[in-house]
């Protein structure tokens, strides 16, 4: 969803420390026998607090046969951890830069230089295919303010990438759903929002003249969840049980419908063959009631099984659908203006651990081809920080709580997460604990006005996964340019305040 972007200059010690990396967890991580087809890919997102490192991440996607990546930044070191690999990338460039790039062409030139060109060395350079010119620019959330900039940015990005001699590497640009005018309705009655289409039918000719998609993220999960229960849930996943008729067309899923839609406000642009990438869609598994890894396996493993089939959609039969599960990794530092689900999309965990089996061969029921996990994550010390044993004084215990809560992910706490159920106690030795990793486990931020104490011994219950922190290791700071909130602190504030008062 929406994502930090930005870029850096190559260091000696970031490459020192890939290739330690590298040979530390490259022997460790058998690859399976099939490769997934090149029309699945995922999203790698890094708005940690401490990320999984790109070493990891990398021999992770290549263990899995995952050869399609879509990240949302420029990060020198996430990129580099791709050179030499067989994964098709697509990079990123920043809402924030969009008006730089439409006003001035040399900032694209200087851009591709730096984010594109130094990593297209031979052999075993990166896989460079697409450029992302920011990121869902026309959301509504941003009240226009990328809409007169996004179109120029992107003519200068790909000038900028026809004068490096890369035209081969295309701009692109992935649009929120937003972009349509009556996204839910039926398909026929679709088209683009008519306050858009100066701009849409700019970008139009430009992509169509380079061969480039139209990428748009859909989320059958987010109307289900907008919906407050008035949403056939079943409709959200592929079993069939909920056909809706657009004449002489039958969809069995929101997705197809969603997809079609677009078909046809494209055609009505006079783009009917225009190729359609699924720049983000996934379902979540915490924060909320329907995000949970039983319901996210199912519409995961419906989904790649639906790329994969080639039966298309109604209006496109026989073409196999191509896009990016979202996403590969928990974000714990996401902003949750959109909900608190939104750190908790990863079909992996924070540490490169499979939350559910995924065959991401498909329906070939000859062919398995599972996800493989990270081997030896560098986690801290195995420490936890926890409520006081004993008689304490819990005078504060509601204040200290939400304090912890504000800095730190508290989402699993929340009604339907994975934490909900805890106590009052075990909910403030949640919160200390998120606290404290997130602190690098600073021995001063487990204290909470001598509430907390520090454990080796797991305090983890039934579902709720107290978490251990991985070693720092920050992207640049210049790829965490998007507004990040750390949390909703009024959210969580009143969530923990209720529980306590009706504990007490």
């Amino acid at each position: 969803m929406m994502s930090g972007l930005g870029m850096r200059s190559p260091r000696t010690g970031a490459l020192l420390w890939l290739l330690v990396t590298v040979m530390a967890i490259g022997s460790g991580l058998q690859k399976n026998s099939v490769v997934v087809d090149g029309a699945l890919g995922v999203n790698w997102g890094t708005i940690s607090n401490n990320p999984l490192p790109p070493g990891y991440v990398a021999q992770m996607l290549r263990a899995s046969n995952l050869t399609k990546v879509k990240i949302f930044d420029s990060d020198y070191s996430v990129i580099r951890s791709m050179a030499g690999e067989d994964i098709e990338v697509m990079v990123a460039a920043p809402n924030d830069l969009l008006a730089e790039l439409a006003s001035d062409p040399s900032v694209a030139v200087d851009w591709v230089t730096q984010n594109i060109t130094q990593f297209l060395f031979t052999p075993g350079g990166v896989n460079i295919k697409w450029v992302a010119v920011g990121n869902e620019p026309f959301l509504t959330a941003y009240n226009n303010s990328y809409v007169n900039t996004t179109f120029p940015a992107l003519q200068n990005m790909q000038n900028a990438l026809n004068q490096a001699g890369h035209s081969e590497v295309r701009a692109v640009i992935p649009f929120n759903a937003d972009v349509m005018a009556n996204n839910g309705s039926l398909p026929s009655t679709s088209s683009f929002k008519s306050e858009y289409l100066p701009q849409l039918r700019q970008i139009l000719s430009l992509l169509n003249s380079t061969g480039a998609p139209f990428i748009v993220n859909l989320y059958p999960f987010i109307s289900a969840f907008q919906a407050n229960g008035n949403f056939p849930i079943e409709y959200a996943f592929f079993d069939g049980t909920t056909p809706v008729t657009d004449g002489n067309y039958i969809y069995y899923n929101e997705l197809d419908a969603s997809y079609d839609s677009l078909v046809v406000a494209l055609a009505a642009e006079g783009y009917p063959n225009m190729p359609i990438v699924l720049g983000e869609v996934g379902w979540p598994t915490d924060g909320t009631a329907l995000a949970n890894n039983s319901l996210a396996q199912k519409f995961n493993q419906e989904l790649v099984d639906h790329f994969l089939s080639g039966k298309g959609t109604p209006r496109r039969p026989g073409i196999e659908l191509e896009g990016y599960l979202f996403s590969l990794l928990d974000e714990d530092a996401k902003s949750v203006a959109p909900g608190p689900f939104e750190r908790h999309w990863g079909i992996y965990y924070y540490d490169g651990t499979a939350k559910y089996q995924l065959n991401l061969a498909g329906p070939n029921l000859n062919v398995l081809n599972t996800l493989v996990n990270a081997v030896n994550p560098p986690y801290m010390a195995p420490m936890y920080c926890v409520l006081a044993s004993g008689n304490i004084d819990s005078t504060n215990l509601t204040e200290n709580t939400n304090y912890a809560c504000t800095y730190a992910d508290c989402t699993d706490l929340l009604t339907g997460g994975s934490c909900s159920n805890l106590t009052t106690e075990a909910m403030a030795s949640y919160a200390f604990n998120s606290y404290f990793q997130a602190q690098n486990q600073n021995p001063a931020a487990c204290d909470f006005q001598s509430l907390a104490q520090t454990t080796t011994q797991d305090p983890s219950q039934g579902t709720c996964k107290f978490n251990i922190g991985l070693q720092h290791f920050s992207p640049s700071s210049a790829s965490r340019s998007f507004i990040v909130f750390s949390f909703l602190p009024l959210l969580i504030s009143a969530f923990v305040t209720s529980i306590l008062l009706v504990s007490t």
